[in-house]
């Protein structure tokens, strides 16, 4: 997940120093991953197909400055009074789970990265199953908490997984559609990415045994987060990235939602058939890009995500998370927003 100032150069002089909520960081995390994966691996053929995986993760660690899926878990573990480093077994899990699910993404797009090349895609649809449905389970199951803790985190995971499986079918669905409104997007990336991050809080918090109305406000806050951040990646991938997934692949992403929205008849028709020449041609996505631009429809975006952290904001007055924790929570708001921190008082 990328952040709008990147899409927005004049936000380049916003740089944001993240801080950690004690000396445990991603770091910790991204090691206790590899020894995890190296321990609980039942076979050899097995472990070299996870090892792969985590060549994706750390790929996708030096492009994602704000690492939402370690990061998150281990705020909100502190903000409810934990001590970090109890938090690491949980954030490993949850980071475990987030590369199974951007497998599958990418398997989905017929988008894999060079790292799995000479694997039959049924090797691929393997590891991210493992990675989903078998090791954050066992992790979870070992964790120091009461055996009635546990079993209400897992059923965290098991029904988050089912609301995210529900938000890709309809994504899928989507895929090339003329017939998209920008609510039915918002709601999507809420109920996929949203519904993601919403669940590594609340498995936190959860872990944490904070009470329910604690556990309710990470969860909104994770739900903010998460959909605020994937609408301004999709934003990037859109205007910034040399070559957009989202065009290659016919996603219906929020500019192209609002956009799409303002056109009818001829003009509307002929923009579908540029989206459609788009999926494979570059220079028809630099098409659509020159005709996104100065419509103004990133600049809503923007205002959009700005209210996705609003709201996040909100949650964490409520949750009332305890320092340093609440200021890493807030600056992974911060992080995603195109507006300074300054400019929101």
């Amino acid at each position: 997940m990328t952040s709008l100032r990147d899409t927005f150069p004049e936000r380049k002089e916003e740089i944001i120093c993240y801080p950690p909520p004690s000396a445990i960081g991603p770091e910790a995390v991204f090691n206790r991953v590899s020894d995890l994966v190296a321990s609980l691996a039942v076979a050899e053929p097995q472990r070299g197909l996870l090892r792969t995986a985590l060549t994706g993760l750390k790929l996708q660690a030096q492009e994602d400055e704000f690492l939402i899926f370690a990061r998150v878990p281990l705020l909100v573990y502190a903000g409810c009074g934990g001590e970090a480093m109890a938090a690491v077994p949980l954030a490993a899990a949850t980071t475990l789970l987030f590369l199974g699910i951007d497998i599958l993404d990418d398997l989905a797009d017929g988008d894999l990265p060079g790292h799995w090349q000479g694997y039959r895609p049924s090797e691929i649809n393997l590891t991210a199953t493992t990675l989903l449905a078998a090791l954050p389970q066992l992790i979870i199951a070992e964790l120091d908490a009461p055996a009635s803790r546990l079993a209400a985190m897992q059923r965290t995971l098991a029904l988050g997984l089912l609301r995210m499986s529900a938000g890709q079918q309809r994504d899928l669905a989507l895929a090339g559609s003329s017939m998209v409104s920008p609510r039915e997007v918002e709601d999507l990336v809420a109920a996929k990415s949203g519904a993601e991050v919403a669940m590594f809080a609340t498995l936190a918090a959860q872990f944490a045994g904070a009470g329910l109305e604690a556990v309710n406000a990470y969860a909104e806050f994770g739900r903010t987060l998460g959909t605020g951040a994937q609408l301004a990646s999709d934003c990037h991938d859109l205007f910034q990235a040399p070559h957009s997934k989202d065009l290659a692949n016919g996603t219906r992403t929020l500019p192209i939602a609002l956009f799409l929205k303002r056109l009818s008849g001829e003009e509307r028709t002929s923009f579908l058939t540029l989206l459609e020449q788009a999926r494979v041609d570059v220079a028809a996505q630099e098409a659509v890009r020159g005709r996104l631009r100065p419509s103004g429809v990133v600049r809503h975006c923007a205002f959009m995500v700005e209210l996705y952290c609003q709201r996040g904001l909100r949650a964490l007055e409520q949750a009332a998370p305890r320092e340093p924790a609440a200021t890493g929570l807030k600056a992974l708001v911060d992080g995603i927003s195109f507006f300074p921190q300054k400019d929101r008082g």
